[in-house]
């Protein structure tokens, strides 16, 4: 159902979905943040530095809002994903150094 409600209003939705998008990235950064600093596992400044950058791109994206959703959607997903593909092996690389 959602599917075809996305597919009959495509403007709609991609502003719907950039705004949830948005509250994805701010908790999600600040989670990433805290945590990392909360129990500061080997290599946690990479986690960390990956919280502050995901939180401004929900800040971003909330404050250009309604323009925002027809473009920065795929935009700020395949910047999230490349700093995970970053992140990640780092923190792996960290915890075998141990």
């Amino acid at each position: 159902m959602t599917g075809v409600i996305f597919l009959e209003s495509p403007r709609i939705s991609a502003e719907a979905g950039a705004s949830v998008m948005s509250m994805f990235f701010l908790i999600a950064g600040f989670y990433q943040s805290v945590i990392a600093i909360w129990t500061q596992l080997p290599g946690y400044g990479w986690q960390a530095a990956n919280g502050g950058i995901t939180s401004p791109l929900g800040v971003l994206l909330l404050v250009q809002w309604p323009i925002s959703g027809l473009y920065a959607i795929g935009l700020f997903v395949g910047i999230d994903l490349n700093l995970c593909g970053g992140v990640w092996p780092a923190l792996v690389r960290a915890m075998g150094d141990q």
